[in-house]
């Protein structure tokens, strides 16, 4: 067992939230009931003092805090590679494995594998992808590579295209234009909301956002869509089809049941409760970026067949 610790400085947009809540929010590895459980054994500080789990915090105090942290689990390590050329490397991230170090994953991410297997000496990546999601992913192999990347990146020239399974019925086209926010006192704190009319005033991190979706696939009681990106926010595809009526597959956060989201927290999952997600992770694949090569001009297309669980969901 590993002992991890953090220091962190409370923001601005912080100021007046409980301790509780706030630390449940930026660390969802822990329900809100577990960190109240150690505030109360006094393993949270507030500068340098104990303090309640009610405590209001103020701006630029700093919050302290020790916890365990499990042995690294088994990961699917089979990343295949798509292409590559002295500037980029291009692979196709299976699920489960993360990009970089985070929470509980140290040795057992995409760059420390690619750089233990001697593939890429430093490794950068140059969008995200989540852990649970698949599909394909750029690196650049050099700081030169990476900052010329950066500059086709924000002129908005990457046509990026992704698969989500989703619960339900999906017909035609449906260009979801509108934006993306978060609402305080959501039962979910992480969950993010999509509207095509302007939020409520009490939302915050408000974004446009506009996502292009069309049905490509279908099952019974499933479909597999098609999702075009025209702006890139976190969790844009699976929170928009989500609040549109499309709960995603396998998806703990905005998938069928958000009661499923705190038992995968508290590690309390059923069998019952994996057979309602239908597969063990959120049904997200990103299948295809087609681009101007930064340095050669070629038309740049590159694609990522679909991985066999997703695959299963809907059989030829």
């Amino acid at each position: 067992m590993r002992i991890e610790t953090r220091e962190i400085a409370v923001h601005e947009s912080d100021q007046g939230k409980r301790l509780d809540t706030y630390l449940a929010e930026r660390y969802a590895q822990f329900s809100r009931t577990q960190w109240q459980t150690r505030i109360e054994q006094r393993d949270v500080r507030v500068s340098g003092l104990p303090a309640r789990a009610s405590r209001k915090l103020q701006t630029g105090e700093i919050v302290a805090f020790s916890y365990p942290l499990r042995d690294e689990p088994e990961v699917n390590a089979e990343i295949e590679i798509i292409e590559q050329d002295e500037h980029f490397l291009v692979v196709n991230k299976p699920p489960g494995l993360p990009v970089h170090p985070s929470g509980i994953y140290k040795e057992q991410t995409l760059t420390a594998l690619l750089v233990k297997r001697g593939i890429l000496e430093t490794p950068h990546p140059l969008h995200r992808l989540d852990r649970e999601t698949s599909g394909v992913l750029i690196m650049a192999k050099t700081r030169r590579a990476a900052a010329t990347f950066q500059k086709t990146l924000r002129a908005g020239e990457i046509d990026k295209q992704y698969l989500v399974a989703v619960e339900g019925n999906w017909q035609g086209e449906t260009d979801a234009t509108g934006y993306l926010y978060r609402l305080p006192g959501s039962l979910l704190p992480r969950q993010r909301f999509f509207s095509r009319e302007v939020p409520p005033a009490v939302a915050t991190e408000v974004q446009t956002s506009r996502t292009v979706f069309e049905a490509h696939r279908h099952a019974p009681g499933l479909s597999l869509v098609k999702a075009r990106l025209y702006t890139g926010r976190m969790h844009q595809i699976r929170a928009t089809v989500h609040s549109l009526g499309y709960p995603v597959v396998g998806d703990k956060l905005y998938g069928v049941d958000a009661e499923l989201y705190f038992k995968f927290v508290d590690d309390v999952m059923t069998q019952a409760d994996w057979q309602k997600l239908r597969i063990d992770r959120s049904a997200l694949h990103c299948c295809s970026m087609t681009l101007k090569h930064p340095f050669t001009g070629r038309e740049w297309r590159l694609a990522a067949a679909l991985p066999a669980d997703i695959a299963a969901l809907f059989p030829p």
